[in-house]
């Protein structure tokens, strides 16, 4: 009564090797623009004192 389970192992395997490259941009993202040092300017393109914390 119950039907053998269909293949499906090749679309998981490119499934999880998708979300793995994915997982690797965001966290190769967040490392080079938490090491970024932006100057944020005012209307007239003068920089503004900035508060880091």
């Amino acid at each position: 009564m119950t039907e053998p389970k269909k293949g499906g192992g090749s679309y998981l395997v490119m499934f999880g090797l998708i979300s793995l490259l994915f997982i690797t941009i965001l966290v190769v993202a967040y490392r080079i623009t938490r090491q970024a040092n932006p100057i944020m300017l005012d209307d007239q393109g003068r920089p503004q004192p900035t508060h880091r914390s």
